[in-house]
């Protein structure tokens, strides 16, 4: 089982009230909607780096 790190981040209120009305109609919590929000942009940028031939986004730019 992978351990998980804790930690808080500073979140305006317009970021957090769009979380409190999206995560429970993903049927997720604040904490889980951001996880799945954050992985889905870490698969973007693997699929990304692959079309590009492996190179990381900021040396092709």
């Amino acid at each position: 089982m992978t351990q998980q790190t804790h930690f808080k981040i500073p979140m305006p209120p317009d970021v957090r009230d769009w979380l409190d009305k999206t995560a429970p109609k993903a049927q997720r919590s604040r904490g889980a909607h951001v996880i799945f929000l954050l992985r889905q942009e870490m698969e973007k940028e693997k699929t990304e780096e692959a079309l590009l031939g492996g190179l990381p986004s900021s040396v092709s730019e």
